[in-house]
């Protein structure tokens, strides 16, 4: 939230969110986040979801490189990803 400004974190339909700007909602991620990848996507298109029904867009942010497994399956899914490498 420090860099990426807006609300922090809040909960809707059972799932929290890392943040919002507006009615664009965000996940933040630090660390080996893949490596329970199963649970990863399982997560993310439940917050995907909600975000949609809620008329709000849904993004990612890494503080790590994204695996391009990954990358390929949040594009499929239409979320918006962005790696923050400093």
């Amino acid at each position: 939230m420090e860099k990426l400004g807006g609300e922090g974190a809040f909960k809707i339909g059972g799932r929290e969110f890392d943040g919002k700007l507006g009615q664009l909602w965000y996940e933040a991620k630090a660390g080996r986040f893949w490596e329970d990848l199963p649970k990863f996507k399982a997560d993310m298109g439940a917050r995907l979801d909600l975000a949609q029904k809620n008329g709000a867009s849904y993004h990612f942010f890494s503080n790590q490189p994204i695996p391009q497994e990954v990358k390929e399956w949040l594009t499929k899914k239409g979320i918006t990803f962005f790696e923050i490498l400093e």
